[in-house]
């Protein structure tokens, strides 16, 4: 499957959360391939985290990406536990 790169174009993802529950999200489509990646901010217990999700598959009709559900991260650094990261950040399960 292509997805447009033009601005105009919009990549219509399907979420799917770790209980299989699914979620539609519409963002604008940059490139020719849907992205590895999407993050989804929210709040837990007070703190911004990011939902983390990672492609999974496509679909062809509709012409969606489908994304599975990885984990759940702080939004901001002052949020890391003082366990030190790696030089590439966090490590993200999955």
């Amino acid at each position: 499957m292509t997805f447009h790169g033009s601005g105009a174009s919009m990549l219509r993802c399907v979420l799917v959360a770790d209980d299989g529950t699914e979620s539609v999200l519409t963002v604008p489509s940059l490139t020719a391939t849907p992205p590895e990646r999407i993050r989804v901010p929210g709040s837990l217990g007070g703190a911004a985290v990011a939902d983390v999700f990672a492609l999974s598959h496509t679909r062809d009709r509709p012409p969606e990406a489908v994304y599975m559900y990885v984990a759940t991260v702080p939004r901001s650094t002052d949020e890391l536990p003082d366990a030190e990261p790696d030089e590439h950040g966090p490590h993200l399960p999955g």
